[in-house]
C-alpha cells in the first residue's frame, strides 16, 4: 500500500474577538478557535443516505405499551447489477476510511408505529421489522436485513440482592466511621487539653487518617520533599495531562454513541488542527507510562546505592504499590458490579451500554482487582479506562525484575536498560508486521462506534502491556539518568537551551504529525515500536529541562499552585471518570448532536465534575488508605527491629 496523504489544503477561519471579552469567553474561543474548521467547508457527501443512527419517542412508545426495539440493519442492492446511485454512495463510504460504513444502521424503534399495517403480535419480530425496512428503502433500490434484534414493551428493572445489599452497607457503614473520625478530629482541635498519650490510647492517630478536616489540610499543602521540589513540573504535567484525557473521553462519549450529524465525524480529517488532536489522544496515556516508570527508576536507584539486595524490599515495594493504587478501584468496581451506579442510568438504548457495563463487572470484577483485565476477558472489562492501571501493573512487576538484575549486577546496569527497551520496541514492530496492523489506533467512525473500542486491535496496538513496554522501560533510563546527574547542570549555554525547547515541543508535535498518514506495511510496523517512546522522550527531556530550571514560562505554567494540588488526585479522577464521562453515551434519548461549542462545553461540564469526584474518592477513600498503609507498614518495621535487639 502505498503512502496516502490524509491532510487536505489549509483553509484558515477569520475570528473576532471583543476587548470586553471577559476570560471564561476567550478560554471557550481559544478552544473553538483551535477545533475550528482549518479545511473544505462541511460537505456531507452521504446526505442522501438513511441515517446511520435512530431514536423513536422512547417515552410515548412505552406510554402506548407498544414494543421498543433496538434494530441492527445491512443495507444491500436490491439486485447484482444495481446501479443506483444511493448504493455507490454506499459502496464509497466503504472504501473511504474516514467514513463510517453506510451500509450499517442501528435504530431504536417503536416497533408498532414503525410497521403500522404488518405489526402482528403472534408473528416472528424480526421478520415483521425486517420486512418493513425492505419496503421503507425499496424506493432507493435498496434491501434491508435485520441481523439483531433487542424488544420489550417494559423497563428493565433492578432487584437488589444479598451482594447488592451487602456492598451498600459496608459503603454506608464506612461513610459513617469517616463522619465520626471527623467529628472526633473537629472536638479534639477544640479542647487542646487531649494530649498525645491520650489520642494515642483511643486509637485517635487512626481515627485522624479518616478525618475529612485533617485530609484536606494535607491535600491543600504542597510537599516541600527537596526530590519533589525538584520535579514538581510533573505534578502540574499530570493534571494537565488528565484534562486532556477527559477531553478524548468526551469526544469518545460521542462518536461511540447514536450520533445525530455523522457529517462531523466524518469530515474532521479534513481539518489539520482536529487531526492533529484526534492523533494526540492516543500518545496521552505515555505519559502516565513514564511518570510512573521515571519515579520507581529514581526511587530504587536510591535504595540501591545504600541497601544489599533483598527479595524482602522487593515484595515490599510492590505491597506498597498494590495498597496504594487498589481502594479507587475497589470501589469503582464494587459499584460497577452492583446495581447502584447503573439504576441512574435510564433511556432508550441504556441497555446497550450500561446493562451491558453491569454485566461485564458481574463477570469479570476479579481481573481489575489483579491487574489482568488488559489481557484476560480484554473484550469484556469493567470500565474499560481501567486498561492502563492493568498495564502499568504488569510493566511495574516486569520492571523490579529488571531492576533486581541491576541490583545483582551492578556494572552491567546500562546493558540491561538498553535491552529492555530495545524488547519493547520490537515486540510491537513484529506484532505490527504480523498482523498488518496500523501504526497507531485511529479513533475513527468504524473503530469507535457502538463502543467499538473492545476489539483485537485496540488491544495489539494500544492496551496491550507489550505495546507501552518501550515507555515504560525508557522512564527507568531517564529515572536511572536523573539519579546519577540530579545534582549536574546538562542545559548551561544558550545553544543546549534551544535544543532544549526543540526536543521537548518538537519531538511529540513530530510523532503526532507522522502518526497523521498511512504507510507500507514494513514501515507501519517499524514506526509502531519508535513513535511512543520518540514521544516519551520529548516529555522526559522537558521534565530534565524544568527539574534544572529552565524552561520560562512553560515551567511556571506546569508548577502553577492550583495544578500543583489538583495534580494529587488525577488518578482518583481517572478511575472514576468513566461513568461520568460516558453517562450521556448511555441515557442518550436521541441521536447526539456535535459541534465544536457542543464539545467544548460537554469537556468543561465533564472536566469539573470529573475532579470533583475525583477530590471525593481522594480525600475520603484513597488518603486514608494511603496514610493507613504507612502506619501499618511502620508498625511492621519497629516490631521487626524490635525482634533483632531482643535477639
Amino acid at each position: 500500500m502505498q503512502t496516502r496523504r490524509i491532510f487536505p489544503t489549509i483553509q484558515l477561519a477569520k475570528y473576532r474577538v471583543s476587548k470586553n471579552m471577559n476570560t471564561s469567553c476567550v478560554f471557550v474561543l481559544v478552544l473553538q478557535i483551535f477545533l475550528v474548521n482549518c479545511g473544505d467547508s462541511y460537505d456531507n457527501v452521504y446526505r442522501d443516505l438513511p441515517p446511520i443512527f435512530h431514536i423513536d419517542d422512547y417515552e410515548d412508545c412505552k406510554a402506548e405499551g407498544n414494543y421498543f426495539c433496538k434494530a441492527s440493519v445491512i443495507l444491500m442492492p436490491i439486485s447484482e447489477n444495481c446501479t443506483s446511485h444511493y448504493w455507490k454512495l454506499i459502496e464509497r463510504s466503504l472504501d473511504d476510511t474516514r467514513a463510517y460504513n453506510h451500509n450499517e444502521l442501528f435504530h431504536a424503534i417503536c416497533a408498532n408505529k414503525f410497521c403500522q399495517n404488518q405489526f402482528k403480535e403472534n408473528s416472528s419480530l424480526q421478520n415483521i421489522v425486517s420486512e418493513c425496512y425492505k419496503q421503507k428503502y425499496s424506493n432507493l433500490s435498496l434491501t434491508a436485513e435485520v441481523t439483531d434484534l433487542i424488544c420489550s414493551k417494559k423497563d428493565s428493572v433492578y432487584e437488589p440482592g444479598i451482594i447488592d445489599i451487602l456492598w451498600l452497607s459496608i459503603m454506608l457503614i464506612y461513610l459513617l466511621f469517616v463522619v465520626f473520625a471527623t467529628y472526633w478530629d473537629y472536638g479534639r482541635k477544640r479542647h487542646h487539653d487531649r494530649n498525645v498519650t491520650h489520642q494515642s490510647e483511643l486509637g485517635g492517630e487512626y481515627l485522624i487518617a479518616f478525618s475529612v478536616i485533617s485530609n484536606w489540610k494535607k491535600f491543600k499543602t504542597v510537599n516541600t520533599n527537596p526530590d519533589f521540589q525538584k520535579l514538581r513540573c510533573m505534578q502540574g504535567i499530570r493534571f494537565y495531562n488528565m484534562l486532556l484525557i477527559i477531553f478524548c473521553h468526551t469526544y469518545s462519549s460521542y462518536i461511540g454513541g447514536y450520533v445525530l450529524n455523522t457529517d462531523y465525524i466524518e469530515n474532521i480529517p479534513k481539518n489539520p488542527m482536529k487531526l492533529v488532536l484526534r492523533n494526540l489522544m492516543v500518545f496521552l496515556v505515555q505519559t502516565y507510562f513514564l511518570f510512573s516508570a521515571f519515579l520507581l527508576s529514581y526511587h530504587f536507584f536510591q535504595i540501591m546505592d545504600k541497601t544489599v539486595f533483598s527479595m524482602k524490599i522487593i515484595i515490599l515495594t510492590f505491597l506498597n504499590r498494590y495498597l496504594r493504587i487498589i481502594p479507587p478501584v475497589l470501589f469503582m468496581v464494587g459499584t460497577g458490579s452492583t446495581i447502584w451506579l447503573v439504576s441512574f442510568f435510564y433511556g432508550p438504548i441504556k441497555d446497550l451500554y450500561a446493562d451491558l457495563e453491569l454485566q461485564r463487572c458481574q463477570k469479570n470484577w476479579w481481573t481489575s482487582l489483579l491487574f489482568i483485565n488488559n489481557h484476560y476477558n480484554q473484550h469484556d472489562m469493567c470500565f474499560f479506562t481501567t486498561w492502563y492501571l492493568a498495564a502499568d501493573t504488569q510493566l511495574y512487576v516486569v520492571s523490579l525484575f529488571l531492576l533486581s538484575l541491576i541490583w545483582l549486577f551492578k556494572k552491567n546496569t546500562k546493558a540491561i536498560l538498553a535491552s529492555s527497551v530495545l524488547i519493547g520496541i520490537l515486540i510491537p514492530i513484529v506484532i505490527t508486521y504480523v498482523y498488518d496492523l496500523d501504526i497507531i489506533y485511529r479513533i475513527t467512525p468504524e473503530n469507535s462506534k457502538n463502543n467499538k473500542f473492545r476489539s483485537f486491535n485496540f488491544n495489539a496496538i494500544y492496551s496491550s502491556s507489550y505495546a507501552n513496554m518501550a515507555t515504560y522501560m525508557l522512564g527507568l533510563c531517564f529515572g536511572y539518568q536523573y539519579f546519577k546527574h540530579s545534582n549536574t547542570t546538562n542545559f548551561r549555554n544558550l545553544r543546549s537551551q534551544i535544543a532544549w525547547v526543540v526536543l521537548f515541543i518538537g519531538m511529540p508535535v513530530l510523532v503526532i504529525i507522522i502518526s497523521s498518514y498511512y504507510y507500507t506495511r514494513f514501515l507501519s510496523a517499524i514506526l509502531s515500536g519508535i513513535l511512543k517512546p520518540l514521544y516519551a522522550t520529548g516529555i522526559a527531556i522537558g521534565i530534565l529541562g524544568m527539574s534544572q530550571n529552565i524552561g520560562g514560562f512553560a515551567k511556571k505554567i506546569c508548577e502553577w499552585k492550583p495544578a500543583l494540588v489538583m495534580g494529587n488526585i488525577t488518578y482518583s479522577t481517572y478511575v472514576t471518570h468513566y461513568g461520568i464521562v460516558f453517562y450521556r453515551t448511555a441515557t442518550a434519548k436521541h441521536p447526539l448532536y456535535i459541534s465544536d461549542s457542543v464539545l467544548v462545553t460537554s469537556f468543561i461540564y465533564d472536566a469539573i465534575l470529573s475532579f470533583f469526584c475525583g477530590f471525593l474518592v481522594h480525600i475520603l477513600l484513597e488518603m486514608p488508605s494511603s496514610q493507613m498503609q504507612n502506619k501499618f507498614i511502620l508498625q511492621v518495621r519497629k516490631q521487626r527491629i524490635q525482634g533483632e535487639k531482643n535477639e
